[in-house]
């Protein structure tokens, strides 16, 4: 049978709680507890309330209370309540207005509210106040009335250093008078509860059957027995009733969880404390700081992860061994503090290996090529000796006469005109893609296609030696005004496969491109003196540069170092 089918839906009669006190009683239970409020008189039903007002009657039964926070002083003086408990302290500054049972269900042992606080964190504590003060002294908690009334202790206690003192038990409160719960017991499901839970309808079963004479004695005794000596808490915990709660160890559990193990706390003496704040203030910068020098030494990015990825795991289980011994440590700000000193250090190396890049792009930048250094920058891996095979554009220019020039000059002249083109050409080879290989005097090697793909760097090529021959005239044409020496170039282009790599020494080597076809655009550079061109490119390189270009067939013409002969053409400009 179902409670229901017993009596019907809650609220439930009187009747029904007098049999659930009795068959308690005679089961030999220590303490009942009811977390419910019998405030008023059932009229409909008064010889149920008889009944059960004798059921309690100096019985070690502790009823529910209502107590709610008062927003303003009551204007008139409250009636004397009874079962108030007596606190050597002063009095915490909220004053609560109570509800106690009715007068006749007072003869009870005791009343307790059942007002919980709210909880700071229900993930890892639970605020639980033992007394609310009301007009004439404080009342208990359920949970402390009942833990007096199972100790057989006085309804006094006094307040001494965040101490709560009463009977032999010191419990560690709050200037609110809260304790902080630790809590017991696994759950096998998350709406268990912790303790173990007896549905009402058995009791009264069992106390009707008793009544009528039926229940077996074996199976009586072994009823009787999971009650004698135990404190019963009696409350509604079915779904749809129950006021639920988040605890540490269910999201979703009945007000009755709290109160059982505030309960227990307060028997056993077994509380929760909150680690000293100027003890653990320093202890925390100490944690961070031993952290941050650990990984601020730690040069790899990967060791400095695993190594925070341990400090939290130390962190978090020396928080889970510290609570298990009913010390509160904030480990929650000690994981934070751990992860905070991660990413403040991984910004600030960040940040200064950014500016280092910088700087080393900056300073190496005069001497290298950018898109060699930002290759290397981008491929450290690839900073050894060896090169590949590929498809290279390599354009070569010179100075014509640069020894007359030097003659008809000063030494300071001098290098001041060929700072002055040397820069000019230059930003002209980086504009068009190009890579700068090296200045061979007077002179300047580029190329095209490596380190960076260019699929279209014959073109590019071609253009760059247009420009570079626009801007030598006009140049020339300013020094010519300015009384300096006259100045003009011959540029070589070739298209064909080399070696590009880094070639030199296992100390010392550079970024540069050797083989066949950089020897054939040297040769073209300097074939320009026979023809009194400007531009020579090969046929290979006119391949490749479509009709964008105005070119003049010029010979076919066996270079020095080649078996076979290249036909060669001018370039005048652009179409």
């Amino acid at each position: 049978m179902s409670g229901e089918e017993l009596y019907g839906r809650p609220p439930y009669p009187r009747v029904v709680w007098q049999h659930a006190v009795d068959e308690l009683k005679r089961d030999g239970a220590a303490v009942v507890a009811f977390d419910l409020l019998f405030g008023e008189e059932n009229l409909s039903d008064p010889e149920g309330d008889r009944s059960f007002a004798a059921a309690i009657d100096g019985a070690p039964v502790i009823l529910g209370a209502q107590t709610e926070a008062l927003t303003a002083k009551p204007a008139t003086a409250a009636p004397a309540l009874p079962f108030l408990w007596t606190l050597e302290a002063p009095p915490t500054t909220q004053l609560y207005r109570a509800s106690l049972p009715h007068p006749m269900f007072r003869g009870s042992a005791g009343s307790g509210t059942y007002r919980l606080s709210p909880s700071a964190d229900s993930a890892t504590m639970h605020l639980y106040s033992l007394a609310d003060r009301v007009a004439g002294g404080y009342l208990a908690s359920l949970g402390l009335e009942t833990s007096r009334q199972f100790l057989h202790a006085r309804r006094t206690a006094r307040l001494e250093r965040g101490r709560f003192l009463f009977d032999s038990r010191s419990v560690p409160v709050d200037g609110e008078l809260r304790m902080l719960v630790r809590w017991n017991g696994a759950k096998a499901h998350e709406t268990d509860l912790s303790y173990r839970n007896v549905d009402l309808d058995k009791i009264i079963l069992a106390s009707m059957m008793r009544d009528e004479g039926s229940l077996p004695a074996a199976e009586g005794e072994a009823f009787a027995k999971q009650f004698r000596g135990k404190i019963v808490l009696v409350g509604n915990t079915a779904a749809g009733l129950m006021d639920l709660r988040a605890n540490p160890l269910s999201p979703i559990a009945p007000g009755l969880e709290l109160h059982a193990n505030a309960i227990d706390n307060l028997i056993n003496g077994d509380f929760n404390r909150v680690a000293n704040r100027w003890l653990m203030l320093p202890l925390l910068l100490l944690l961070g700081a031993a952290f941050g020098i650990r990984v601020d030494a730690t040069r790899s990015q990967l060791t400095s992860g695993i190594s925070a990825v341990v400090a939290i795991a130390l962190v978090v289980a020396g928080g889970y061994g510290a609570l298990a011994a009913g010390l509160m440590v904030p480990a929650f700000t000690a994981t934070l503090a751990v992860a905070l000193t991660y990413i403040v250090i991984t910004v600030l190396r960040f940040i200064e290996e950014q500016r280092q890049t910088a700087l080393l792009k900056m300073t190496f930048g005069r001497y290298v090529s950018p898109q060699i250094l930002d290759h290397i920058l981008a491929h450290p891996e690839k900073v050894h000796l060896g090169g590949e095979r590929r498809d290279l554009t390599i354009l070569f220019s010179d100075i014509r006469g640069f020894t007359s020039i030097s003659e008809a000059s000063s030494p300071e002249q001098v290098v001041e005109m060929l700072n002055e083109y040397l820069t000019k050409m230059v930003d002209i080879l980086l504009a068009h893609g190009g890579t700068l290989d090296k200045f061979i005097g007077d002179a300047v090697m580029g190329f095209w296609n490596a380190p960076a793909a260019d699929p279209d760097h014959a073109r590019r090529a071609v253009a760059c030696s247009v420009e570079m021959i626009a801007e030598t005239a006009r140049l020339r044409e300013r020094w010519e005004t300015e009384g300096k020496a006259s100045l003009r170039i011959g540029i070589g282009v070739n298209t064909g496969e080399a070696v590009v790599g880094n070639i030199g020494s296992e100390r010392v080597f550079g970024y540069t491109v050797i083989g066949d076809a950089v020897n054939l655009a040297s040769r073209l550079e300097s074939k320009n003196k026979d023809y009194g061109t400007e531009i020579i490119i090969s046929e290979a390189t006119l391949e490749r540069i479509g009709d964008g270009f105005e070119t003049v067939y010029l010979d076919e013409v066996k270079v020095k170092g080649k078996e076979r002969a290249v036909k060669i053409y001018e370039v005048k400009g652009t179409r």
